[in-house]
């Protein structure tokens, strides 16, 4: 294992991570946020992360915060505004550093006001929807979970292959995967363009 693979299973142990806990398995999955941590062409690292919308509101906190979801939900798209507020504060200022420096050009990513709106909607909707029918309604439904998306640069001249990310408490528990892909610019050959690997 490489300096940056055990430094990432430092990070798992920090954050008291036990993927073998089986209070954290449903019968649709594992109900924890997660991240994957992808390093590509040895020097740009993205971070994919997974939440459930539903436990990151009842945790975030942020100036005239509705009383619930459904109220939360009945708001314009302008009035949603102070909540995408927080949430960009919160990823934005992610800590994600290599060795001692701060990753570079680091850029978060999240749903636009219109489109968290929605999900907010699809939230309600489906707390409807369960009522309605007594169905079975999965509290950790992953196609509404709120994905965010950071990336960014190792610094030019850093030395240090040390990845530390702290990832906000609001997240609760998560699950961290790590991934270097193995990327080949392949080039256009006279009936196709051929791709071998070992498998």
């Amino acid at each position: 294992m490489n300096k940056l693979g055990n430094c990432l299973a430092y990070v798992l142990v920090c954050l008291g991570l036990n993927i073998g806990a089986s209070t954290l398995l449903h019968a649709h999955g594992l109900s924890m946020s997660t991240a994957q941590v992808t390093l590509r062409q040895n020097n740009h690292i993205s971070i994919r992360i997974q939440t459930s919308l539903k436990e990151l509101l009842a945790q975030l906190q942020w100036q005239g915060k509705p009383t619930s979801i459904m109220a939360l939900a009945t708001l314009s798209e302008k009035s949603v505004q102070p909540l995408s507020g927080a949430l960009k504060a919160l990823f934005s200022n992610m800590p994600v550093k290599i060795g001692a420096q701060s990753m570079a050009s680091s850029q978060a990513r999240l749903p636009s006001d219109k489109k968290l709106l929605a999900q907010l909607q699809t939230l309600v909707a489906r707390a409807i929807l369960k009522n309605k029918q007594h169905s079975h309604v999965d509290a950790h439904d992953r196609d509404n979970y709120l994905l965010v998306l950071i990336d960014g640069f190792i610094p030019t001249g850093q030395d240090s292959r040390e990845l530390n990310i702290a990832f906000p408490k609001e997240l609760g528990t998560i699950m961290v995967s790590y991934s270097k892909p193995s990327v080949q610019t392949l080039k256009v050959g006279k009936h196709a363009t051929g791709y071998r690997q070992a498998l």
